[in-house]
């Protein structure tokens, strides 16, 4: 049957999936981003009722069944990273194709079938808290709070997110990290682990408190995880100030800040 929303469901009502829009956000996005918009590869979050029976988290090992449920894009296995009752984190299939694609939640209960945007880049930062970027401050001196020394957790300098963090100042090495950055050289594929630098193919620009810097690296660390590499210029002001990213003509989040000193 299809519902109100448009979602075509089969199974028992009451207990069959169903995809919704969350806290003014779309049904099935990035990790962090509010976009119907997603890339092969990419970490996508999807939201809902009766996604699964229980939380269970993946074991680092890409399984496309997780706690019952199972997940298709454009008719191929997700691979899944989190599944609860409310929420589905994935990995996006390596898939080719770009425009309109469905997508499928399976569980014991039934089946719902929603769509999401394909395309080449759907990019987001990783956020610490609502709009925070992710990010660190490497420290060459070994003066840093994580990684035995070797770096600082980019933040309002003290302890306000529940953990020590720092703002950066004007010529430190910072790394900050989202998904959905597009195509790399070499092509990773979706649905193993990787751990190297495959650059990205599409130039990634950064603008932080309106301010253009160019990275000096962008592409991805980890399956599915970008990292942009810069060194922080002086002049950019001091506080939480706008830090956006853009790539293929797409652009992150509107609301992210990196803290400054």
């Amino acid at each position: 049957m299809l519902n109100a929303l448009g979602y075509t469901l089969s199974g028992t009502a009451g207990t069959v999936p169903a995809i919704t829009t969350t806290n003014g956000t779309n049904g099935i996005v990035p990790v962090y981003s509010g976009v119907n918009t997603i890339q092969s590869g990419e970490w996508v979050s999807i939201y809902g009722t009766n996604l699964a029976s229980s939380v269970v988290t993946w074991g680092g090992d890409f399984p496309t069944q997780l706690g019952g449920t199972s997940v298709t894009v454009n008719g191929k296995p997700a691979y899944l990273w989190y599944v609860s009752p409310t929420q589905i984190n994935l990995q996006v299939p390596t898939d080719s194709a770009t425009g309109t694609v469905n997508v499928v939640v399976t569980t014991a209960n039934g089946s719902v079938t929603s769509s999401a945007t394909l395309a080449q880049v759907a990019p987001s930062f990783s956020l610490l808290d609502a709009t925070h970027v992710t990010g660190i401050i490497l420290r060459f001196d070994g003066s840093g709070t994580y990684g035995g020394g070797t770096y600082d957790i980019v933040g309002p300098t003290g302890t306000s997110l529940g953990y020590k963090t720092v703002a950066a100042k004007a010529g430190d090495s910072v790394v900050l990290f989202g998904v959905g950055f597009g195509p790399t050289s070499p092509a990773v594929a979706a649905g193993q682990v990787y751990s190297g630098a495959a650059g990205t193919t599409n130039p990634v620009s950064l603008r932080i408190n309106n301010s253009p810097i160019t990275p000096g690296f962008a592409g991805l660390s980890s399956a599915g995880l970008y990292q942009i590499n810069l060194t922080i210029p002086a002049g950019l002001g001091t506080g939480d100030v706008p830090l956006t990213a853009t790539v293929g003509g797409a652009q992150t989040q509107s609301t992210v800040v990196i803290s400054l000193q």
